[in-house]
């Protein structure tokens, strides 16, 4: 099967070695990092050999273009498969999309999800490939955040299950933290509106406590990357709707940690301005070849 370079996600964040284990191996529980890892951004736009044809690209690039001008994001997102282009065509998509702010994986059993936005927000480059590295889709999808990250992500568990009993004596949070998300999944189950989130920055807690709160809301299989508030860490969790969001500072030392109860964290998502705007300069591109 043909392949394309594929973006590049840190491999650090999920599988072998990104999870910890106490010595009696009684504990799985994600590990809250201090530092962040971000993505380079290469928003330098290919240089071509005018006298190469990009007719391909350059088609492709408008019919995206097009169906982009009336795209509300209140509508399902539109996607479009990557195929049918030769070597220099593909060269220059990849490299005219680039990458944009928000970078996430969802590492999955048989396969790999990699999402990368463009450098046009609201314009998301999916590959999928399988455990023998080979490419399995490709495809460009427009919306305010590409919909198997949700679809996905809501095949999980809908409750909140933990008995307080068994918890370590020695937390001090976890209960009542636990307890109001139970309550904030269940609301949001009936109002599918987003709730606000529990800092847990503000909040006192031991390690016991961290370790209880992941223990019971298990581990996600989703990792997203976010720098357009600076720069930010969105992990899902076992159960639905449930993330754990964190930022950190310009020396990469975490200064916020909160979990939401939403389908997606808004701090991910493009918005409608987003994306018209990102229509008129796909434009000024696609006019240019």
């Amino acid at each position: 099967m043909s392949s394309i370079p594929i973006p590049p996600i840190p491999a650090n964040f999920l599988g072998a070695g990104s999870q910890t284990t106490s010595e009696e191996d009684k504990l799985e529980y994600m590990e809250m990092p201090t530092e962040m890892s971000t993505f380079d951004v290469n928003s330098k736009i290919y240089e071509w050999d005018e006298s190469q044809d990009l007719s391909q690209c350059k088609e492709f690039l408008e019919r995206i273009h097009f169906q982009m001008l009336n795209y509300k994001i209140d509508n399902p997102n539109l996607s479009f498969v990557v195929h049918g282009l030769d070597e220099n065509n593909l060269a220059y998509l990849n490299t005219l999309l680039g990458e944009g702010e928000v970078s996430a994986i969802i590492n999955q059993k048989e396969q790999i999800v990699n999402i990368q936005e463009s450098i046009f927000t609201g314009v998301w480059r999916i590959t999928i490939i399988d455990n023998d590295n080979n490419l399995v889709s490709d495809c460009i999808e427009v919306g305010d955040i590409p919909e198997a990250i949700v679809m996905l992500n809501q095949k999980n568990s809908s409750k909140v299950i933990f008995n307080s009993a068994l918890l370590p004596e020695n937390v001090i949070n976890a209960p009542a933290i636990l307890t109001e998300l139970k309550e904030k999944r269940e609301e949001y189950g009936n109002l599918k509106t987003s709730l606000e989130a529990i800092n847990l920055t503000l909040l006192p807690h031991t390690e016991d406590d961290l370790i209880s709160i992941n223990n019971v809301l298990g581990l996600g299989d989703t990792v997203i990357l976010s720098r357009g508030y600076g720069n930010c860490r969105i992990t899902s969790t076992g159960v639905s709707a449930i993330w754990w969001v964190k930022y950190f500072n310009s020396t990469d030392n975490e200064i916020l940690s909160t979990i939401e109860v939403v389908d997606i964290p808004i701090v991910a998502c493009a918005a409608q301005e987003d994306i018209e705007s990102s229509t008129e300069r796909l434009k000024e591109f696609t006019d240019e070849l």
